[in-house]
């Protein structure tokens, strides 16, 4: 015998039909400054004379050439042999500061040395380094908003991890566990942060793993999910100078493995045809690159310019979020959940690497205040070169009164002391759209929050419009209309996906709608009136 499910539903007469509304958003190919991705600028200073960031510089980067990005590079060849000097520390703390009041973001790396010829010292022990690691990691954590990773460091000329007096420059076992004691002090020093190693083969065998992040780690916090790849010789030649010692397995894994760590470097000679656009973008979408130096190697970058492909790169590297379209409902009734379908398209290369959470704001049309409601999608999972839907049924903020409001969709940095400043937020690449004040992208929607209930009762309450017999049921559902000829029901799962319920039967009070196809779990039924509306939760159990 199957199961009836009965609703009984008491509307009042209305005109018209309750409808979504289906809005489309118009692309645009203007350049963004958007946190942490794009051309970085390369910046360095020596403990031999402090070079300070210029804050009038700084401040150019963004408003002049739409750049938020620096990588530093902390030399400390005066410390090879003892402690940071406080000088040095506070001169540090001095260039974040600035960071921050521009609106920027700072990649940190730090080195002995910027040569490699012999008789200079190339990095210091690992007794040295680690105690080095312990003083910044106070200045690393008290800046850690403006920092959205690191790079390995403190290893060999330049940090790069080769010309070392110290770590083996054909490394032994115990030369990759030395090495791999550096990278966990490091990542112990700036919890939540990824670091980038120099090379897929030195991550593999300081980590003995040659198996890529899959999805299921991507993001955690285990040692291998928080360390990145950046390679400093980007197209100089078949092996980007010793980048790749196996390409035929080492491209395979970079590229899984750039899913979800970051990706980025700079080119360090010309080597056509390979450094020309052709090669660039083809290995900078493979490799989900983030961020590229836009000082070195010059020619390279030159080149990009001149054949036409400097603007593309500029917009692809890390994420470009695209609105596609919304469907917003035109109303809703206080404490009923909202559904929201919004598909967005990441043109970009690569995805956000750090957390971000996507917000809905509702602003009242009269009084402006404000009411944001967190979405469950995670832009970290927004895959490179593909469209998502972001469809979810949100719950109204507390505290919300009856009224219009228009949405927006923000997205803050995760950070508290940012999350306000309007150039941490993340900017879609639209035309129109985007509130310069507050950081928002304006969905152009205005939905009319009702307090006009529909009366529909609790499931096994038979004297009131809307009854569950029994509960858990399926196959059928009868929707008993009263005489009622204009209204509008609507099923969604419980991932506000609507389910596209058929009609079978209609008379003049009642109509029967199939749920046969539906699979078990919960679900959501909405009446809406044109004036009321109000959701009902149900159960489908075969």
């Amino acid at each position: 015998m199957k199961n009836i499910f009965i609703l009984t539903i008491i509307l009042l007469p209305f005109c018209g039909f309750a409808q979504n509304t289906n809005v489309t958003y118009a692309a645009s190919d203007l350049a963004l400054a958007n946190p942490e991705r794009g051309f970085y600028k390369h910046t360095e200073t020596h403990s031999s004379g402090y070079s300070a960031l210029s804050q009038s510089m700084l401040t150019g980067y963004r408003t002049n050439s739409n750049i938020d990005l620096i990588l530093r590079v902390f030399y400390l060849e005066d410390f090879v042999y003892g402690a940071i000097s406080s000088t040095y520390l506070a001169a540090m703390q001095s260039d974040f500061v600035k960071v921050r009041n521009a609106g920027l973001k700072c990649i940190v790396r730090f080195a002995y040395a910027d040569t490699n010829d012999s008789g200079v010292p190339h990095d210091a022990s690992k007794s040295q380094i680690l105690a080095h690691i312990a003083q910044l990691q106070p200045i690393l954590a008290a800046n850690s908003d403006v920092i959205p990773l690191l790079q390995a460091g403190f290893i060999g000329s330049w940090g790069e991890w080769y010309y070392t007096d110290h770590f083996g420059m054909s490394p032994t076992a115990a030369d990759y566990a030395n090495r791999k004691e550096v990278v966990n002090a490091l990542l112990n020093a700036v919890p939540g942060k990824m670091v980038q190693i120099r090379t897929p083969s030195l991550k593999q065998n300081t980590y003995n793993t040659t198996t890529a992040l899959s999805l299921t780690q991507a993001f955690g916090n285990t040692t291998v999910a928080r360390l990145g790849h950046h390679n400093d010789c980007f197209l100089a030649s078949g092996s980007d100078y010793g980048t790749y010692t196996n390409i035929s397995l080492e491209y395979p894994y970079l590229e899984q493995e750039t899913k979800f760590v970051p990706m980025g470097g700079e080119t360090c000679a010309i080597n056509a045809p390979r450094s020309e656009c052709t090669t660039a973008v083809t290995e900078m979408a493979k490799f989900h690159w983030s961020f590229l130096n836009l000082d070195y190697h010059p020619g390279v970058i030159s080149g990009f310019a001149t054949n036409s492909c400097f603007t593309a790169i500029e917009n692809r590297l890390g994420y470009r979020f695209e609105l596609l379209t919304g469907t917003f409902p035109q109303s809703i009734a206080l404490g009923q959940p909202m559904p929201i379908s919004i598909k967005i398209k990441n043109a970009g290369f690569a995805t956000p690497y750090n957390q971000r959470t996507a917000y809905v704001v509702l602003r009242n049309t009269v009084t402006d205040a404000e009411y944001s409601v967190a979405l469950t999608s995670d832009p970290r999972f927004w895959t490179a070169g593909a469209n998502v839907d972001v469809i979810q049924s949100i719950t109204l903020p507390a505290g919300l009164s009856v009224g219009s409001y228009k949405l927006f969709l923000h997205m803050p940095d995760a950070n508290p002391s940012i999350a306000s400043r309007t150039e941490y937020a993340i900017r879609f690449a639209n035309s129109n759209l985007w509130d310069e004040v507050k950081g928002y992208n304006d969905l152009k929607h205005t939905v009319n929050i009702t307090s006009t209930s529909l009366g529909i009762g609790d499931n096994n309450d038979s004297s009131s419009g809307l009854s569950l017999y029994p509960v858990p049921a399926n196959d059928e559902l009868v929707l008993h209309l009263n005489g009622i000829e204009d209204y509008k029901v609507t099923m969604y799962n419980a991932l506000g996906q609507n389910v596209g319920i058929q009609a079978g039967s209609v008379t003049s009070n009642a109509m029967t709608l199939n749920t046969q196809s539906l699979s078990n779990g919960v679900y959501f039924v909405t009446v809406d009136n044109n004036v009321q509306q109000e959701t009902k939760r149900i159960i489908v159990k075969h």
